[in-house]
């Protein structure tokens, strides 16, 4: 519920107009977000009831949050604020059925194991915030806000889209200690150097899955070319023992 009175929080931020601060309650309710899902996961407190609750804080921290700043910070003092109220709409709804798919497939227990299907919704609220972060003043030039448009309308299809994003919840144990200096390396840099941290993160993990796209065939046609390797070489001892 820590995550919930963030996001209010951050409401109440972006109607004053203090954009920077709404950002960064946003970024706080993802790491609780994260924290929370992990705590019940290594605990084996998992329950339904959870399930749908923390279904409904992310509804409200990650979309509804989210898409009000989107239109409050870039739209609503201009010319084009009914359209900027329609792009924070699609994006709030974008965030809204990725919930929904999400709880039903985990439901039907038919999620691949460590993927999630689309952009994961506290990801697109971040992915959302990182122009704000480096904008910081509001948008008035017409360029700048169409650009705005596009990439929130992106964010948006990649959150409902079938794209395979990686997560850190099936990674083998050995891995562990790796992966928890690693993420206390990324908090440290987020708290030192919040303006180059978070869009570095967030535009790595958005584009992730094109990088592994892109050099997973390589790394196929090595596996195939090493298994087929020690095959030759025992035909070609078969043939040698016949001919001796």
């Amino acid at each position: 519920m820590l995550s919930l009175f963030l996001g209010f929080t951050a409401v109440i931020r972006t109607v004053r107009g203090q954009f920077l601060t709404a950002i960064y309650l946003i970024v706080g309710s993802a790491i609780l977000d994260g924290i929370d899902g992990t705590v019940a996961r290594l605990t084996k407190t998992e329950s339904s009831f959870g399930v749908q609750l923390d279904s409904l804080v992310d509804a409200v921290s990650f979309g509804l949050v989210p898409g009000f700043l989107i239109y409050r910070w870039g739209f609503m003092e201009t010319a084009y604020a009914p359209l900027g109220q329609l792009i924070g709409f699609i994006f709030l709804s974008a965030g809204i059925i990725r919930l929904a798919r999400f709880n039903v497939m985990k439901e039907a227990a038919v999620s691949p194991p460590g993927f999630f299907i689309g952009l994961p919704i506290p990801l697109g609220a971040l992915s959302v915030s990182c122009p704000i972060l480096l904008q910081r003043g509001a948008l008035t030039d017409t360029g700048h806000m169409a650009a705005f448009m596009v990439y929130v309308l992106l964010i948006s299809l990649l959150m409902i889209s079938t794209v395979r994003y990686r997560t850190l919840k099936n990674v083998d144990s050995k891995y562990n200690m790796t992966i928890l200096l690693g993420m206390a390396i990324i908090l440290s840099l987020l708290l030192l150097f919040p303006m180059i941290t978070l869009p570095s993160v967030v535009f790595v993990y958005i584009v992730s899955p094109f990088i592994f796209w892109i050099f997973s065939p390589r790394k196929k046609r090595e596996a195939l070319q090493k298994s087929a390797e020690p095959e030759e070489n025992s035909s070609f001892q078969t043939v040698d023992e016949a001919n001796r």
